[in-house]
């Protein structure tokens, strides 16, 4: 794109497409307090939040990020790929995704656990911990959004990145697996997890996005305006949708 204004906006609106990362989420929790019959509509929902978002934000704010310049791209000539070229490519994207997530993986749930098992007097995960303390210090935030404090703790873990959001809370219930997913629907009502889905749909995708944007954009003021308005943008469709549906007595 040789247009500036529609570089930016194109960076503006790309991180609320639904990635890998956050489809892992979504697919654990659907799959946790959602019916076999309903919990494929509901990740398509998701998908359709993601779609609205993206638009939503791109009407906002092209009036911002005018662009006189025909939207042009030139494409290359299309062949079928051989055996060998799927073969290394889908070889390279999975180790790319396993080497990227388990490194990020593995730091964020050892961090999880320091925070979930400091000061050493207090009950592991318990609301003594440091983890407990942060999560009850920004749960009147997120308390109208249905988001309880154990999982503020992983939406701020899954700034970092979205993999680690599992991770955390298996280490913050002490659970994993089936036993995480029982308790997760003990926890939490539909309305709940629907809420927190969208809340991780909206907001910031992680940190390598942001840098990302810093890097291409070359400027700060711009990876601010991502970073509050994704915040800002997930807390108000959340609130929407969760304090709609108690009102109408979900």
């Amino acid at each position: 794109m040789r247009s500036r204004s529609l570089r930016l906006l194109s960076m503006l609106v790309i991180p609320f497409s639904l990635c890998s990362a956050r489809l892992q989420v979504f697919v654990f929790i659907t799959a946790a307090l959602f019916a076999p019959k309903s919990a494929a509509l509901v990740v398509f929902s998701l998908y359709l939040f993601s779609f609205a978002a993206a638009i939503l934000t791109a009407l906002i704010f092209k009036r911002y990020f005018t662009n006189s310049e025909p939207f042009v791209l030139e494409l290359p000539p299309y062949r079928f790929p051989t055996l060998r070229q799927m073969v290394l490519r889908g070889w390279h994207e999975v180790y790319h995704f396993v080497h990227r997530a388990s490194k990020f993986i593995i730091i964020g749930v050892v961090f999880v656990w320091l925070l979930t098992h400091f000061p050493t007097s207090a009950v592991p995960a318990g609301p003594d911990t440091w983890a407990g303390q942060i999560g009850s210090w920004l749960h009147p935030v997120f308390k109208p959004i249905g988001i309880t404090a154990e999982l503020t703790i992983a939406l701020i873990f899954g700034f970092v990145a979205k993999e680690i959001v599992i991770g955390s809370l298996a280490v913050i219930y002490g659970l994993s697996g089936h036993a995480l997913s029982g308790e997760l629907a003990v926890q939490l009502d539909w309305v709940q997890a629907y809420s927190f889905m969208l809340f991780t749909l909206i907001y910031t995708p992680c940190l390598s996005t942001i840098a990302t944007l810093r890097s291409e954009s070359k400027n700060n003021s711009f990876m601010w305006l991502s970073l509050i308005w994704s915040l800002a943008f997930a807390w108000v469709v959340s609130f929407v949708f969760y304090q709609g549906a108690r009102a109408l007595g979900y």
